[in-house]
């Protein structure tokens, strides 16, 4: 019990003055990296052994991969170790298979074969157990899900990183909608993980003379993982683009999921149930048309209406019976300022009349050339088209 008491003192006594640590990883519930910090210095049990269990199930793969590279073999296995990769990010969890999913989209970082293999993810995420997902529902709403539900899927009919997805019809009025509920504990989980990866970010670009800001990465992938998991920003983010959309030539045409604001909370998102099939794998004769559409909404979302939709993977993009285009998933978007879509324009039109003059000053003013290199701009004198991108090169 003295030493106890003793502990207690010093304790007290170490800390006098200083901000009590947080009781959540994010108190203002946005992703915040110094209060993670403060947080988990507090928990080092639990960071000790997630960081054991992340090594653990990673060494296999890892050392596959350094035989290959050894052998001289990694275009040989590359199929091969993509879906152990995949499945690997799967067994790490929400927070790495998110991250697999953000990566399955870049095929200017990835080979095809682990661009092939890392879409896995977007369909195979393991769901959690449907009575935790039902009590969820009931805590959120604050009545019993008969009484808001008259039926109600057995079994989720997706399932994703961040939550899951059941069919269900409302007994108010007989409504099919499709309910979204978040997994339990998602928030601390992304939250450990990203102070994690963070924490060894420093370290694995020292040890392998990585020509690229991994914090900052970290630091982006946290702050879209965490913005997702706002239910209620994600249905305004819905609502705005419908109602937005309606005053361009494509009103009619493409829109989002109806929300049911009434069963809607941060961590529970009730839309109308939209009849479909994934753009991808449609076979109708207008799919073509389609994937124009598709590309004309995002040219108007970034340059007209200015919130962009963030995460357009090929589960996020369906036909509906009736031909038009449903874009789902509204929790990752950013929003672009008008000086910003004013330099995308002028960037546009530079390219399309041969100004490459003024492409490197585009490129700074868009954030893709660092303002410590600016000069480098003004000094290097390469204005062809066919110099442009050594320039280019030399700074970013």
């Amino acid at each position: 019990a003295s030493a106890g008491i003793t502990y207690g003192l010093i304790s007290a006594v170490l800390s006098f003055g200083k901000a009590p640590p947080p009781r959540r990883p994010y108190p203002m519930k946005r992703y915040d990296a110094a209060a993670a910090r403060a947080y988990f210095d507090n928990r080092l049990g639990a960071v000790i052994a997630r960081g054991v269990q992340v090594a653990a199930l990673s060494t296999k793969f890892g050392l596959a991969l350094l035989s290959d590279y050894i052998g001289g073999k990694l275009d040989e296995n590359a199929e091969q170790r993509a879906m152990e990769l995949s499945t690997l990010l799967t067994e790490l969890g929400p927070s790495f298979i998110k991250i697999g999913q953000s990566l399955s989209i870049r095929t200017d970082l990835l080979s095809p074969a682990y661009v092939r293999g890392l879409k896995s993810l977007q369909d195979q995420v393991p769901p959690f157990p449907t009575a935790e997902a039902k009590q969820i529902i009931e805590d959120e709403l604050g009545r019993p899900i008969d009484s808001v539900f008259s039926e109600f899927s057995a079994e989720p009919v997706a399932a994703a990183s961040l939550g899951q997805v059941f069919r269900a019809k409302l007994r108010e009025d007989g409504r099919e909608v499709a309910v979204k509920v978040q997994r339990p504990n998602i928030m601390d989980q992304i939250a450990l993980d990203m102070h994690l990866i963070r924490e060894i970010a420093p370290v694995l670009k020292r040890t392998f003379n990585l020509n690229t800001d991994l914090v900052g990465t970290v630091d982006a992938w946290g702050l879209g993982f965490v913005d997702e998991l706002d239910y209620i920003s994600e249905a305004r983010n819905a609502e705005e683009f419908t109602a937005s959309i309606q005053n361009t030539p494509l009103a009619g045409v493409v829109y989002s999921p109806p929300v049911i604001e009434e069963c809607t909370t941060g961590k529970v998102l009730t839309t109308e149930w939209v009849i479909g099939e994934r753009l991808d794998k449609s076979s109708k004769d207008d799919v073509t048309i389609l994937c124009s559409i598709a590309m004309n909404t995002y040219l108007t979302m970034m340059l007209e209406t200015g919130t962009l939709h963030c995460d357009p993977h090929p589960g996020n993009l369906l036909r509906t019976m009736d031909g038009k285009l449903c874009i789902l998933d509204w929790g990752m978007v950013t929003k672009l300022s008008p000086d910003l879509q004013v330099t995308l324009i002028e960037h546009m039109a530079h390219l399309t009349s041969a100004d490459y003059a003024e492409v490197p000053r585009d490129l700074l003013l868009l954030g893709f050339i660092p303002e410590n290199k600016a000069d480098l701009i003004e000094d290097s004198g390469i204005v062809e088209h066919g110099q442009v991108a050594e320039v280019l090169l030399l700074l970013m």
